[in-house]
């Protein structure tokens, strides 16, 4: 019951961690610090990412 309380903690860290990072892109797409991407380029820059190593 320990394990799952303290799993739950950390996975409600995560969410937190999460919808902060999104309050923050949300915040600096509005000011014009970042530009709309075609979804074929964020695929494209997702896949590369995962493929560096």
């Amino acid at each position: 019951m320990l394990l799952e309380i303290i799993k739950n903690q950390m996975i409600e860290s995560r969410r937190e961690e999460i919808a902060e990072d999104a309050k923050k892109a949300i915040s600096a797409f509005h000011k014009g610090e970042l530009k709309p991407q075609s979804m074929e380029s964020i695929i494209v820059e997702l896949q590369a990412s995962l493929t560096e190593d």
